[in-house]
């Protein structure tokens, strides 16, 4: 008993204010981060949960007072961190901590603030598709908003020139940390003045992937509405595939990344010049089938043109023919009229045979004139007929076909009305209206 002399003795309530007042005076306002579990929320108000991590617990408080304080909801599973102040409760022999403050802890607090400012900037309009503008097939400058340093510009460099080289405009800006913001909007409202947004058909802001709070200056509620007033197109290509960014909703575009951007907003000029070869080997085979028509045509006209010579050789011949059957009544008119004179002539008087030859003059040049006068106008007939004629053929002929812009391509004194009849370096003679040339088939 003696040995036990020098001993404190207690009483319980005394115990425990002891240990109230060693625990309280050590333990003012601290921090402590760890788990949400088992939250009671009490009629009275009053919240009453755990805070745990993988070993340990604490029961923790949170006064009615402070909840309407708290910028976050007390739910279960939740990572936190509380500010409060350590105090024991003596009847049951337990401390616990009274909570002032809860925090969201780590990438669990930059969620909440992501997730919050999502919504709000939704419920504006923010990113709705009807205010997304629309990018050029084909732009003719892009301006590139990114970091100076870094594979990221030098990739989306190399695709441009790649895919399809144009001209490009950096403005450079960090891309984390401190002033970031700043800097990416103070390039977004560059190439939106006046000068300069007349030669940029859109705007591509890149960075290389990282973690949520590295990425986070691309969740800046400042940043999204200066992309949203841009007047010029804006491409997001932040960070890789599976990051996402309040940028990203708010562009008119989003790259997966800056590599994917460039693809994403210029074509592929290897599949553009392949489609014009495709276009030209359409229109060459439809312009050698035209002339290959137009040819047959040609050729089908000139079997159907009657032969000039011909024609005029038969019209001579029919002149001839009725000149000489006009010679041969004039002939047999005057044999006629000498068989009635000298039959005549012994009936008649001396005195008569002057009247009678006198009347027979007259007779003969009367005959002889209808004769003249009915030859004149067969003739002018004639030669109507000759001069419409050659004037229809005139029509019909290959010159004034030539004269309405088709030529005649011969070779060797051949027609080619075919490219399959030449062979490679052949001389062929092409005849135009007014002149003639030669050239060779290559």
């Amino acid at each position: 008993m003696n040995n036990l002399s020098n001993i404190s003795e207690f009483t319980v309530s005394e115990l425990n204010q002891s240990l109230k007042e060693i625990i309280e005076n050590n333990f003012n306002i601290i921090k402590v981060s760890g788990e949400l579990s088992q939250v009671k929320k009490h009629n009275s108000g009053h919240v009453y949960f755990t805070l745990k991590d993988e070993e340990s617990t604490i029961s923790c408080i949170c006064w009615r007072s402070t909840v309407p304080k708290l910028k976050i909801d007390i739910e279960e599973g939740t990572s936190v961190l509380i500010l409060g102040k350590v105090t024991t409760y003596s009847p049951q022999s337990k401390y616990q901590i009274i909570v002032d403050n809860i925090e969201y802890e780590g990438e669990g607090y930059l969620l909440k603030i992501l997730e919050d400012r999502k919504k709000k900037l939704l419920s504006e309009g923010l990113f709705d598709a009807k205010f997304k503008k629309s990018l050029p097939m084909i732009p003719s400058n892009i301006g590139i908003i990114t970091s100076e340093s870094g594979s990221v510009i030098q990739d989306i460099i190399h695709r441009i020139r790649d895919r399809f080289p144009l001209s490009v405009s950096l403005y450079f800006s960090k891309v984390q940390g401190k002033d970031c913001v700043k800097e990416i909007v103070e390039g977004i409202n560059y190439f939106n003045t006046d000068l300069i947004k007349k030669s940029h058909d859109l705007i591509i802001i890149a960075r290389g992937g990282g973690s949520l709070e590295d990425l986070m200056p691309f969740n800046d509620e400042t940043l999204v509405r200066t992309i949203f007033q841009s007047e010029i197109p804006i491409v997001s290509a932040i960070g890789h595939e599976t990051d996402t960014t309040l940028c990203d909703f708010v562009a008119d575009l989003r790259a997966p990344t800056p590599s994917a951007a460039a693809e994403l907003v210029l074509p592929d000029r290897k599949e553009i010049l392949k489609r014009i070869h495709e276009i030209f080997k359409v229109l060459d085979k439809s312009l050698k089938q035209k002339l290959s028509n137009v040819n047959y045509a040609l050729k089908i006209s000139k079997s159907k043109l009657p032969d000039i010579n011909l024609q005029l050789n038969k019209l001579f011949q029919n002149i001839d023919f009725v000149s000489q059957k006009l010679v041969q009544r004039i002939e047999q008119k005057i044999s006629n009229s000498k068989l009635k004179f000298f039959k005549k002539h012994g009936e008649i008087k001396s005195d008569k045979l002057l009247n009678i030859l006198n009347f027979g003059y007259e007779k003969i040049k009367n005959s002889s004139y209808l004769l003249n006068k009915n030859f004149d106008i067969l003739i002018k007939k004639k030669n109507e007929v000759i001069d419409f004629k050659s004037k229809e053929l005139d029509i019909l002929s290959y010159k004034k076909t030539l004269k309405r812009g088709f030529s005649v391509v011969r070779h060797n004194k051949k027609i080619i009305n075919d490219d399959k009849m030449l062979k490679k370096d052949d001389v062929i003679n092409i005849e135009f209206f007014k002149n003639k040339t030669t050239a060779k088939k290559i």
